[in-house]
């Protein structure tokens, strides 16, 4: 989202950064069309005529029909939008790769994932290595010199043939936006894209990959670290996307996300086209699981996209830290430095002390009184950054900081800072305790070197708590699938110590590509793109919530656990491979997306019974099969508390760790209907079945319940050896009418309200202020849940329409979480409105009363119905005077032909 007016990026709720004067321009006609190359001429000479000044990014053709521009003067935005050729306009998004968790140092622990997910068992028994298909990772590149990744670029026999490096080492789509392409995609800086390379591809002594024997293709669209935000622009992101496609990839892994979690965001939609041209696409679900549900990311929400979730792996290995006290001598595992370029390595013994700051504190959140010089302080996890704690330690003398944490688990620092020289790594938090139980008994000293050491996980195979949460804003089921992501050990640039373990739903995505690539060795590469994605999913194994017995949510897990053992072996397939049932009451008139659905599914309104046909596929070309299904009913969640406030953890039905008995009708129930059962089907036959689904009837409809559960499928074939299998298909609804749900706060929240810029203080009702240039106002609201359009106005007492505020029209947003920059939103009343919803035409406001009027749309509704919009309004307020010594977007008469050049890729047109 580079732009070359500005590179101060800008951000939704939800945390889709947006980058001003960029935009997405896309035509009516069909990517890789024969209108494509007379609307993009035809937009041109359109363009020049209309006198718009811009200057062309990238042209698209094979998967978007369109172009990206900057547009210097956002007047010209209206002009455009104009043009014959000009289906709509999208502001240019910059995504994150899904931030890999620094989580333990080094040993060979994917094998342990191996062992549970059957990949060492294709390995063994069947062979399958991924050979003659090709995986192209879009990712920050790939340290393809390590020897365990093969060593070479391009030379016969090398699994690297295919590549490009769209951005350079320092791009930064919000800092230094201007892309350097080269044809050399390696990374020595960064790592993230070399550890994705390995979980897939890495064939090497120390382990190996889901497929080791693939065909590489690298593209790479992030920078080296420092640059900036780490972020990317989606017209560089698309460049790879049409790049892997020209070079006929059969998986693309994109191990990143972000946008606005809609399922029309232009990634969205360009992954679901190369999902209709035969690619199997796989991408991370996101690691915003702590901030509740509708967290899935873009492009992951594409229709046909399989976005993965991050189960935990099943031991944690690490680099050890030997500890010898009074009559003590044992070792303890650490999460990774805080900081990768300085490592916690002390070959000779040194003292560890674990002193109180000068506020009494053992956080280490303050100066401390004493000097600690070449010793390593042990320190509490909490009340400041760990930047903090290692600025303070290293200022006190100390030469390494040991943070203890405040729950069982490890968990991933970050201590980046140029004024921060010393390595900070956490330990458990039963560790912390032991070496403190040790001070008390005299000296204590550690050493920590190359050796490594391996300790169970006590949450291995379990949910990660980062995996983000499902469904998106128009209920379809999000994530797919879930695979091992969490204290994953991978390789890493070998500038940057050569292997890592590293979590997130980036190291989870790039499983199931993998395990994508051995299906499609294992037929030969005889099989649709759908057919792949439901052998993965159907033969997934669902898991139980941490807390309690019961199947987690399809919206937290996917279809469960991957298996590829049991992936290659199906001999039977159902279509579809899930169930969005959208939601349970209202007038399913009112109720629509408004849109072309990209899914399957439409927008259709169910009855607390709804009835659903599935195709059953036998594949046994000479052995008949008998079905019958069992309904395994899961947790239903809410983001509503029991006394209707917002819940950060999402509430679940039954309660964890809760005696009290589960009444039947608090949970779904499922039946097949029709002949009688077993229903038998023929060799290489398919058949119709009929299910009905009845939604929870005992939970109330004011909780706003998401419920759901697995169609678990028996089947058994009359072959000798009377083979039996299980599918399972997840189904999700939403209890109530989704239709009226509000997007905006609960009162109780303090949200929305105004008030002066700077105050946190509402202004009271017939406030009086003035608007220049040290005073404004502020609107300050909150989402919580998708919208699809926000409006922000001033009106006056009639209640009519004065003019949009600044950023007072937005599409497609998703909600506001949970940390201290995301909490809220805000817009500024500085004295300018416009006239249109592109914010195009400024005016300035004149004295008088007004009050802000938000309007923001319910789920599923038509955004050209003015009842499908959550309305408010804030208390009156008087503007005594206005003086706007420069108005914001451009203040000339917007009649003016400026005569700008239309510009493409740099060059005069």
């Amino acid at each position: 989202m580079p732009t070359q007016q500005s590179t101060i990026a800008t951000r939704k709720p939800g945390f889709a950064a947006i980058q001003p004067g960029a935009y997405f321009v896309e035509f009516y006609g069909e990517p890789a069309s024969p209108e494509c190359d007379y609307e993009h001429e035809q937009f041109y000479k359109e363009a020049s005529a209309s006198g718009i000044s811009m200057y062309t990014r990238n042209t698209f053709k094979r998967l978007f029909n369109g172009v990206s521009i900057n547009l210097p003067d956002k007047r010209h935005l209206e002009r455009l939008e104009s043009l014959s050729a000009v289906k709509r306009t999208w502001p240019m998004q910059m995504r994150s790769r899904s931030a890999a968790i620094p989580s333990t140092n080094v040993s060979p622990n994917l094998m342990f994932a191996h062992e549970h997910t059957g990949v060492s068992k294709v390995h063994s028994e069947l062979g399958l290595g991924g050979k003659g298909i090709k995986v192209g990772v879009i990712d920050t590149g790939v340290d393809y010199m390590h020897p365990d990744l093969g060593g070479c670029w391009k030379t016969p026999g090398c699994p690297f043939q295919y590549g490009y490096d769209f951005v350079g080492d320092g791009y930064d789509s919000a800092s230094t936006p201007h892309p350097v392409p080269d044809p050399d995609p390696r990374d020595t800086c960064d790592g993230h894209g070399t550890h994705v390379t390995g979980i897939i591809a890495a064939h090497g002594s120390r382990f190996s990959g889901v497929a080791p024997n693939v065909t590489l293709g690298v593209y790479r669209i992030f920078g080296c670290p420092g640059n900036g935000a780490g972020q990317s622009a989606d017209d560089v992101i698309l460049k790879a996307m049409e790049a892997a496609h020209a070079d006929r990839m059969d998986v693309i892994n994109m191990s990143f996300g972000g946008g606005s979690g809609w399922s029309e965001d232009p990634l969205s939609v360009a992954a679901s086209r190369l999902v209709q041209d035969g690619i199997v696409m796989v991408a991370s679900a996101g690691n915003d699981g702590s901030n509740g549900l509708y967290t899935s990311g873009s492009p992951g929400l594409g229709a046909g996209v399989i976005n993965v979730a991050s189960f935990e792996n099943w031991m944690i290995t690490s680099l050890s830290i030997d500890i010898v006290g009074t009559g003590a001598n044992y070792s303890i595992v650490h999460s990774a430095s805080g900081n990768n370029k300085i490592r916690f390595i002390f070959g000779t013994s040194t003292g560890v002390v674990a002193p109180t700051d000068s506020t009494g504190s053992v956080n280490g959140c303050a100066p401390y009184n004493e000097g600690y010089s070449g010793q390593v302080l042990l320190v509490s996890r909490g009340n400041c950054t760990f930047v903090d704690k290692a600025a303070y330690a290293q200022n006190a003398g100390a030469v390494g900081v040991m943070v203890y944490n405040n729950e069982p688990d490890l968990m991933s620092p970050t201590s980046v800072s140029p004024n921060v020289t010393i390595p900070l790594v956490v330990i458990k938090l039963d560790d912390g305790q032991s070496i403190l139980n040790q001070l008390k008994l005299g000296t204590v000293t550690l050493t920590a070197t190359n050796r490594t050491v391996s300790t169970s996980n006590p949450s291995g195979g379990q949910i990660s708590r980062f995996s983000s949460w499902g469904p998106d804003p128009e209920l379809h089921q999000s994530p797919a699938i879930g695979a091992p992501g969490g204290n994953i050990f991978s390789t890493f640039p070998l500038d940057l110590g050569g292997y890592a373990s590293l979590s997130g739903t980036s190291m989870a995505s790039p499983y199931v590509a993998g395990m994508a690539a051995l299906i499609l060795q294992a037929r030969s590469k005889d099989v649709s793109v759908d057919e792949v994605r439901r052998l993965l999913l159907e033969s997934a194994h669902p898991k139980t919530d941490t807390n309690s017995t019961a199947l987690m949510s399809p919206l937290r897990q996917g279809s469960g656990l991957a298996d590829i053992w049991d992936s290659v072996s199906l001999m039977s397939t159902i279509d579809p491979p899930q169930l969005s049932l959208n939601y349970t009451e209202g007038n399913g008139d009112s109720a629509t997306s408004g849109l072309d659905d990209p899914h399957e599914q439409s927008h259709r309104r169910v009855s607390s019974q709804t009835v659903r046909s599935l195709t059953l596929y036998n594949h046994s070309p000479s052995s008949s099969m008998t079905c019958t299904m069992t309904n395994l009913a899961a947790i239903s969640v809410s983001s509503l508390m029991a006394n209707g406030s917002f819940a950060v953890v999402p509430r679940s039905w039954p309660e964890a760790n809760s005696s009290t008995p589960v009444a039947a009708d608090t949970q779904p129930r499922a039946i097949i209907e029709g002949p009688a059962l077993p229903i038998r089907v023929a060799p290489g036959s398919a058949q119709v079945i009929t299910v009905r689904i009845t939604a929870p009837s005992g939970l109330s409809t004011d909780d706003k319940w998401l419920f759901g559960g697995y169609l678990r499928f028996n089947l058994l074939w009359d072959d000798q050896e009377g083979t039996s299998q299980s599918l399972h298909v997840p189904y999700t609804g939403f209890l109530g009418d989704y239709t009226k749900l509000d997007v905006l706060s609960v009162p109780e929240e303090g949200l929305p309200f105004v008030s002066l810029k700077g105050s946190s203080d509402a202004l009271d009702e017939n406030a009086h202020v003035v608007i220049d240039s040290e005073h404004k106002l502020a609107v300050h609201y909150r989402l919580e849940h998708p919208t699809r359009v926000l409006k922000m106005r001033l009106v006056d007492d009639r209640n009519t329409t004065v003019g949009y505020l600044p950023n007072g029209y937005i599409e497609y947003l998703g909600r506001n979480y949970q940390s201290a920059r995301g909490r809220y939103s805000n817009s500024t009343i500085n004295g300018t409105l416009y006239e249109d919803t592109d914010l195009t035409k400024p005016f300035e406001a004149q004295p008088g009363n007004y009050r802000v009027r938000i309007d923001a749309l319910r789920p599923l509704r038509d955004p050209s119905d003015p009842e499908g919009y959550q309305i408010w309004h804030s208390p009156r307020f008087v503007i005594d005077s206005v003086s706007v010594s420069r108005m914001a977007a451009n203040s000339a008469d917007d009649d003016d032909d400026l005569g700008g050049d239309v510009v493409r890729n740099g060059d005069t047109a």
